[in-house]
């Protein structure tokens, strides 16, 4: 098989920021209520960019694929294809096969790959980097998606953690306004989402 590129990874994904970049760009002429609709859409569809890129690298990094820079990881088991990387993620040195692979956390990527890939190389050490962000986009995604009692508890330090203060405000609202903060936070985690990405490509 030949050795699989970051760089395709990297390109896929700027392609597919692009579109929810222009999309919001375009959404900005809309009412409110119309802004907010969409940036809660545009927020389920990044994060989805990013929980399936930042898997492709794994597993592309434990095929062998260098980092943009050239530089080679360190692995602790070269894996085939990548299918044959999801598995040995799965089941090499567990005690148990795990049941899934989770990349929505820094916590949650590093145990993925703890038996694969080796735990100083840059890739897991942007993971931990950007975990804060990681983390704070993770609890914003599964509230709009899940909108329960767990998540909007997780929501409301997000919140509190972006504003100073306990404020009751919408999903939607929270990711358009900028009365509190001078960046809008769906416009922050769409720059913050392409910065992870090629931290994380680059090596």
């Amino acid at each position: 098989m030949p050795r699989p590129l970051l760089s395709n990874t990297f390109r896929g994904a700027s392609t597919s920021l692009a579109r929810l970049v222009s999309i919001r760009s375009d959404s900005v002429h809309l009412p409110a209520k119309y802004q907010q609709f969409v940036a809660e859409m545009i927020m389920l569809r990044l994060f989805s960019v990013l929980e399936k890129t930042i898997a492709e690298i794994a597993y592309k990094i434990c095929c062998g694929a260098e980092y943009i820079n050239g530089n080679v990881p360190v692995l602790l088991y070269r894996a085939c294809s990548i299918q044959d990387a999801r598995a040995a993620m799965l089941s090499r040195g567990r005690a148990r096969i795990a049941s899934e692979l989770k990349w929505t956390k820094s916590k949650y990527i590093a145990d993925s790959t703890k038996y694969t890939i080796d735990g100083h190389e840059k890739f897991i050490f942007f993971a931990r980097t950007h975990g804060g962000m990681l983390d704070e986009m993770r609890k914003v995604r599964n509230h709009i998606a899940h909108n329960n009692s767990s998540t909007r508890l997780n929501y409301k330090q997000v919140v509190r953690m972006s504003y100073g203060a306990d404020v009751k405000t919408p999903v939607g609202v929270f990711l358009t306004s900028t009365k509190r903060v001078p960046v809008s936070k769906i416009d922050e985690y769409l720059v913050s989402t392409r910065i992870i990405i090629n931290d994380m490509v680059s090596g």
